[in-house]
């Protein structure tokens, strides 16, 4: 992930995808540590993956996985978002984004207005605000995580 300029609705896109980037990064971490072995009985060939694989190599795999990275970089973004925003917005952040139903009304913002007390032009400023916070998050995650990656950053 490069310091490029994302629209307002790139934006949202990733903030609604939260809970796929979560599985996304499970899924790569799991398929890293616990790598599929075929055994001789199934092909009646040898499998190419040992199973004494060295920790040290997983660790090493699994710090040299960009996809992975960029989903952590991301999801950290979001909670960081989340957690600078006063309360009626984190509430508002939680329905339209990251709790959004299945169906037709997915998203839908007068929908999502109702279901927090609010008018549907209240909700569109309190988008704005909370994409802006997660663009500035976005940015600095980006640029911490860039200065040096062999300490542990927050982002």
């Amino acid at each position: 992930m490069t310091d490029k300029e994302y629209t307002f609705k790139e934006l949202e896109l990733m903030l609604s995808k939260y809970k796929e980037y979560l599985e996304r990064l499970n899924l790569i971490e799991l398929s890293i540590r616990h790598p599929m072995q075929m055994t001789e009985f199934d092909t009646g060939r040898k499998s190419n993956v040992r199973p004494n694989d060295s920790m040290l190599r997983t660790l090493i795999k699994l710090e040299e996985h960009e996809q992975m990275h960029t989903y952590k970089k991301i999801g950290i973004a979001i909670e960081n978002t989340y957690a600078a925003l006063p309360e009626e917005k984190q509430d508002a952040m939680m329905k339209f984004y990251i709790n959004r139903p299945n169906g037709p009304f997915r998203g839908h913002a007068k929908r999502t207005a109702t279901k927090l007390h609010i008018d549907a032009s209240t909700l569109w400023r309190w988008r704005e605000v909370i994409v802006a916070q997660f663009e500035i998050e976005l940015k600095r995650c980006t640029a911490l995580h860039d200065i040096d990656d062999k300490t542990v950053v927050k982002c």
